[in-house]
Order: structure tokens, then C-alpha cells, then sequence
């Protein structure tokens, strides 16, 4: 019977994965919005195929079971977002992503839960459980729109952090009225102001205890990574368990799994940058994207065998197509006012405000999905208005996705958050140039000269050489264009942000190669963000600073208490830190401008640019580039004891990295033993590590990160 009921379940997994392949495949032609089809192929499949397979039918109504959903899906979305997220720029945004994710929780759902309850006339309470599921918000689909369309990079954090910790606040408050409705508090001993008082002590308690299991869950992942840099099945495997565990002790000790996975996430993110190469941490964040589809495939084909699966919707239909408006209007108002109440409060104490068009984004963006999906099929079979309720969450969450989501691109256009039809139509231009350039170099140095017929093969090379020259007429007449035409400047702001994008690169390669320090590699990272952040926003960047990762406030008032204790040796240790990182700093941004600048250069020949529309952004490069230099051949460096050292590590990390590079060719070309080769490749890495742990431990941080 037992070994029956492992076959079943068997027979059920592979055939929704199968499922959700033949989805995958048929919905990239129709060009239909993924969720909305898997949801509809979940709900015909469940109608029209399962009742007539019989090793099927065990699938049933209300499969799968409630404790699946939050203990198999919900770790793994939540970790593959965790890792994802760019912390630093998420610490500058901190406090509207925290009052959105929290007391905007709190708020919809209290307004949800009322307006729901008095509609409907069903017990506030269940009204309240819908309102806590439903305020949870999904960005998977939102920022796909925004890669595609090049949105701000902040607008973009603003939404995906929102997402992300609002997961865990709606998690908890869903917990929370469960509880209340499986134990009827407020009938009891308790009043409001004490229901009240244990709501917030329970949140803050989930809270609280959910970051320090996810930190202890992050610091072991963290030191397994550490040791095994270069086995990616260990990184995968560690992770998925993390994922899992942090997830389960968060649960079992009453805390909130949610916030303890995110916590892990984090700390991963980091530790995946610092201790794996960059073959291995791109291997990773593969495998995360995988497990991310997987749990979201499955989960939407969940919702349509649901949808098949419901039967009491008497209290939905009596209230017809207005009682649906009503539904749509109460969650969109819910989202509103929290929205606006949150930034309006924001931008009276900041300088860096954030405007009404980030807000608009930031409300319609506010879809629906995985999240609220689970959590609406995680209520017991037994809990009275289970049906309404999930058709409520099913139909906000098909509006979202299919209203919202599919306007969502027009709207970020319309308030000219995206890119222009200026720089649509450069692109388009560009793709085509670099098209048939490819083709006609190709043939042009093909090795089958000689082989086949020479007249069809100069024929082909002529009729590319005639493609790419008419590609280059209509690229020089758009460049007249350009210069007619009032939003020249978006084309402009393209190559600053492809000037910034390989700037970015040259850092990451410097830091791979183990040329520059985490905390270096990571201020710098964070200072390319807010710059392409302010181009992106249709500002000009006006200059890079040289300074040491941290606060610069921090940095200042231990100058500040030099002067008065001079011999203090913590002091002077900390001088030392500093000194030494600014020295990595400036040594990266002189090479990383000088690759730059002659990128622009060649850039600006290979589509047909006159290299004197791009001299400010040159110019640009140049003077940082003197700037770092002016710092690296200053008094306070030249001669020193810490220039010394650096040029040293530099001088033997260069060597090491040039020997990986020509070692891994070699591999790639099959030229020596593969194995021997790769394990030579692997004692380099090693002493990779080992001298970035020395360089830590000389600039006198007493933890390695």
C-alpha cells in the first residue's frame, strides 16, 4: 500500500513537470504572459485530463497537500530572490522598503479585511486571513519589464526589497489570524489593545528570531564556501539545504522562517562573491534561476487545478460582476494608501526624493502571485470560507498579473522611465550593424576557401559587405537625425551607461583575478550603481570620490580622535586599513578608466560616431583617472610601508592570474592532461584565498569576511 502511494506520488510529480516543459514551450510562440498560461493549462488539464487517467486521479481536488506549499515551495523562492538582491543599494533605501514591507502590510491588510468583511458579510477574522495573504506582493514578472525597458536601478530596488521582506511580514500576519481563528482570542480574556499588544510582540519576536537563526544558517554557509571554492556541486547542494534548514528551525522555534531564508540569502550573496570564482558563482546563480522556475511553474499550474477544483462559490456569484469590481477596487485602494502615505512621509526628511512617477510604478507594480498562491492553498481543507477565499486570491492575482503586469511596460514608458524610441531605434540599428559585420568577417576568414565553390562564397561576401555598407548609411543619417532632434541626450546618456556597464566589468575582472579587496570591489560596485542610477533618472554624474569602503562619516570622526590620542594603537590600525584600501581603489579606477576610455574610443568608430560628440564622457574618464593617480604618486603613498606590500600582492596576483588564464585556454583548446591541468588551476585559486586572507589580516580586521 505504502509503496503504491510512493508510485503515485511519483507519477503525479513527473507528469506536472512534464507539463509545465510542454507550457514552457508552447507559450514562448503564443506569446502569452507565463503565469496566465500555465494557470489556464493547470485548470484544463485538471478538468479534461485527469478524470480520465486513473493514475492520476489521485491528484484530486485540493492537491496538493497545505503543508507542501509552505515547506517545499516557499523556501526556494525565497532564497533564489534573497540571493539576487543588491544589498548595498538596499541599505540606501532602507527605510520606505522597510515601512512598505511592514506597517504597509498592516495597513491593506486591515483595509482588505474591513472592506471585505462588510461587502460580503462574512466574519472579519477570515476576511482579515485574506487581507494578510493577498498583501503580499510578487516581482518576478515586474522585473523582468524593467530589465527589458532599462528602468533606474532604484525604482527597481524599491520594488524587488519591498517584495522581498514583505513576504515574511505577510507570512507572519497570515500565521498570526490563523492562530487567532483556530483559537478565538478575542471572544476570550483578551480585548482589542491586548490582541493588539500580542499581535506586535509576536511580529517583532518572528522578526527578530528569524535574523539571528538566518545569520548563524548564513556564517556556517559561509565558511563551507570558504573551504570548497571550487566545488560547485557542494555550493548547490549546501545552499538548498541552507535554504531548507534556516527555513524549518525558523518554523519550528516559532520564529519566522521567511526573514531567517532571507537573512541566509544575504549573507550567501556576499560569501559567493568573496570565495568562488566566477565560473563556479555563475554555475550558482544557474542553478538558483532553475529552482526559482521550477517552484513558480509548479505553483501556477497549482492554481489552475484549484480553480478546477472549487466548489462553494455561491458568496462570489451572488455578488456578480460588481462584487468582483468591489474585490479589484478594495485591493487596489488597500495598495494606494500605504503607498502614498509611506513616500510622501519619506520625502519630507530626505533629500533624495523620490518622485511621483517612481510611486505610480511602485502601486501598479504591486502584482500578485507565487507567495499569496501558497499561502491561499496552504488553509486547511477544514477552515470555514476556504473556497471563497481562494477564489478571491485567484481572481486578484490573475487581475494583477494580466491587468497590471500588461500595462505595467506602457505605463513606465508613458511617465519616460524607459528607454526613448530614440535609443529603441539606435539599438535596432546597432544589432543589424553588428549582424552582418559578423557574417561578413566570418566568411572573409572562413577556412573552407578552397573547399567550395570560391564564386558563391565572394558572392555571399559581396552581399554582406553591400549589407553592412547600407547599414552604415542609415546609421550615419540617424546620427543626423540625433542632432535635430530634442532627446539627443538619451542617446548620449546610452553610452555613458555602456561606458559605466564595462567600467563594472573591468572591477569584476580585477576582483576575480584577486587584484583588489571585497570591501574595495564592493564600494566601488555600489558607487557604479547610484551613477547609473542618476543617469537613468536623466541626471549627469558629476564625479567619482576616492574613499575607503564604509561611512565616511565613521572614517572622519576616527580622524577627528587621531589627532587627539595619536598613539593609539587601535587607531593607528584602522589609519592602516584605510590607507591600504584607498591605494587598491585608486590602482583599480586608473586601469579600470584607462580600458574604459579606450573602449569609448573604438566604440564610437564602430557605429560611425564622430568621437567628439562622445569628448565629455571621455573627458570624464580622463579626470578620474588623473585623480587616482595624483593619490597613488602623492607623499602620503610613494615610499610607504603599505605601497610597498600592495605592489607585492599585486605583483604575485597578476602572475597568478595569468597562469590561470593561459592554463584554462589550454584546457579549452584540449592541449595537456585536462585533470592534471585542472588541478594545478585549482592550487592557484587556493593561494588566491590564502593571500586575500593575508592582506586582511595585515589591514587588521580581525574577522575575515
Amino acid at each position: 500500500m505504502e509503496h503504491n502511494l510512493i508510485i503515485a506520488n511519483e507519477i503525479i510529480i513527473i507528469t506536472l513537470l512534464l507539463v509545465a516543459i510542454i507550457a514552457s514551450m508552447t507559450l514562448r510562440h503564443l506569446k502569452m504572459p507565463y503565469s496566465i498560461g500555465l494557470v489556464i493549462i493547470g485548470y484544463a488539464f485538471s478538468e479534461f485530463v485527469v478524470p480520465h487517467i486513473e493514475a492520476l486521479k489521485s491528484i484530486g481536488p485540493y492537491f496538493p497537500a497545505a503543508d507542501i506549499i509552505l515547506y517545499i515551495f516557499l523556501p526556494p523562492l525565497i532564497f533564489e530572490s534573497a540571493i539576487a538582491v543588491n544589498t548595498r543599494l538596499l541599505n540606501r533605501n532602507l527605510f520606505p522598503v522597510l515601512c512598505l514591507a511592514i506597517f504597509g502590510v498592516i495597513i491593506s491588510a486591515g483595509i482588505i479585511g474591513y472592506m471585505i468583511s462588510w461587502y460580503f458579510a462574512i466574519p472579519l477574522l477570515f476576511a482579515l486571513l485574506f487581507g494578510a495573504l493577498i498583501s503580499s506582493t510578487d516581482p518576478v514578472a515586474v522585473i523582468s519589464i524593467f530589465k527589458e525597458v532599462g528602468v533606474p536601478k532604484r525604482l527597481q530596488i524599491l520594488v524587488e526589497g519591498e517584495s522581498l521582506l514583505n513576504d515574511a511580514c505577510s507570512i507572519i500576519m497570515f500565521q498570526l489570524v490563523l492562530l487567532l481563528i483556530s483559537r478565538p482570542l478575542l471572544k476570550n480574556d483578551l480585548n482589542f489593545l491586548e490582541t493588539s499588544a500580542l499581535f506586535t510582540s509576536q511580529l517583532l519576536t518572528s522578526f527578530i528570531g528569524g535574523i539571528l537563526i538566518g545569520v548563524v544558517g548564513g556564517i556556517i554557509l559561509r565558511t563551507i564556501l570558504r573551504k570548497t571554492p571550487l566545488h560547485s556541486h557542494i555550493h548547490q547542494t549546501a545552499t538548498l539545504v541552507a535554504a531548507y534548514l534556516t527555513y524549518l528551525l525558523g518554523d519550528e522555534l516559532g520564529f519566522s522562517g521567511v526573514i531567517a531564508v532571507v537573512a541566509c540569502g544575504f549573507i550567501t550573496a556576499q560569501a559567493a562573491s568573496d570565495w568562488i570564482g566566477p565560473d563556479r558563482r555563475e554555475e550558482l546563480n544557474r542553478f538558483w534561476e532553475y529552482i526559482g522556475f521550477l517552484a513558480n511553474s509548479l505553483i501556477f499550474l497549482l492554481v489552475g487545478i484549484t480553480i478546477a477544483s472549487l466548489e462553494d462559490l455561491s458568496l462570489l456569484i451572488k455578488g456578480g460582476i460588481l462584487g468582483i469590481f468591489f474585490l479589484i477596487g478594495a485591493v487596489l485602494l488597500a495598495r494606494l494608501v500605504p503607498v502614498i502615505g509611506t513616500f510622501a512621509i519619506f520625502n519630507r526628511f530626505t533629500k533624495h526624493k523620490v518622485p511621483f512617477s517612481y510611486q505610480a510604478i511602485c502601486f501598479w507594480g504591486g502584482l500578485r502571485g507565487a507567495v499569496a498562491i501558497a499561502l491561499v492553498l496552504s488553509i486547511p481543507l477544514s477552515l470555514p470560507f476556504r473556497d471563497l477565499i481562494i477564489a478571491f486570491s485567484i481572481l486578484t492575482v490573475l487581475f494583477t498579473i494580466f491587468v497590471e503586469g500588461m500595462t505595467i511596460g506602457p505605463l513606465i514608458q508613458f511617465l519616460g522611465l524607459g528607454q526613448s524610441k530614440l535609443l529603441r531605434t539606435f539599438h535596432q540599428l546597432y544589432g543589424e550593424l553588428v549582424t552582418f559585420r559578423a557574417a561578413q568577417s566570418s566568411l572573409e576568414n572562413a577556412n573552407i576557401r578552397g573547399i567550395i565553390d570560391s564564386a558563391i562564397l565572394d558572392e555571399h561576401i559581396r552581399k554582406h559587405k553591400e549589407k553592412s555598407h547600407n547599414i552604415e548609411q542609415m546609421v550615419r543619417e540617424f546620427w543626423k537625425n540625433v542632432h535635430q532632434n530634442p532627446d539627443r541626450m538619451s542617446v548620449i546618456r546610452l553610452f555613458q551607461l555602456e561606458a559605466l556597464h564595462y567600467e563594472q566589468k573591468q572591477y569584476r575582472q580585477l576582483y576575480d583575478n584577486g587584484l583588489i579587496l571585497p570591501p574595495v570591489y564592493t564600494e566601488l560596485q555600489y558607487q557604479i550603481t547610484i551613477r547609473e542610477d542618476f543617469i537613468q533618472s536623466g541626471n549627469i554624474y558629476t564625479d567619482i570620490r576616492l574613499y575607503a569602503p564604509g561611512s565616511r562619516y565613521k572614517i572622519k570622526f576616527c580622524k577627528f580622535l587621531k589627532r587627539s590620542f595619536p598613539d593609539s594603537k587601535m587607531l593607528n590600525t584602522y589609519q592602516k586599513r584605510i590607507d591600504i584600501h584607498l591605494i587598491f581603489a585608486s590602482i583599480a579606477i586608473y586601469i579600470a578608466s584607462s580600458a574604459t576610455i579606450e573602449y569609448l574610443e573604438k566604440l564610437a568608430k564602430w557605429v560611425c560616431l564622430n568621437p567628439a560628440e562622445i569628448s565629455e564622457i571621455i573627458g570624464f574618464y580622463k579626470k578620474i583617472k588623473q585623480k587616482a593617480l595624483i593619490h597613488l604618486t602623492s607623499e602620503q603613498v610613494i615610499g610607504t610601508q603599505n605601497l610597498i606590500y600592495v605592489s607585492g600582492y599585486l605583483a604575485e596576483r597578476t602572475a597568478g592570474a595569468g597562469i590561470i588564464q593561459v592554463i584554462t585556454h589550454h584546457i579549452e583548446e584540449g592541449i595537456g592532461d585536462e585533470k592534471t591541468l585542472g588541478h594545478m588551476i585549482d592550487g592557484f585559486i587556493k593561494e588566491k584565498n590564502k593571500a586575500r586572507k593575508k592582506v586582511f589580516k595585515s589591514c587588521g580586521d580581525e574577522i575575515l569576511p
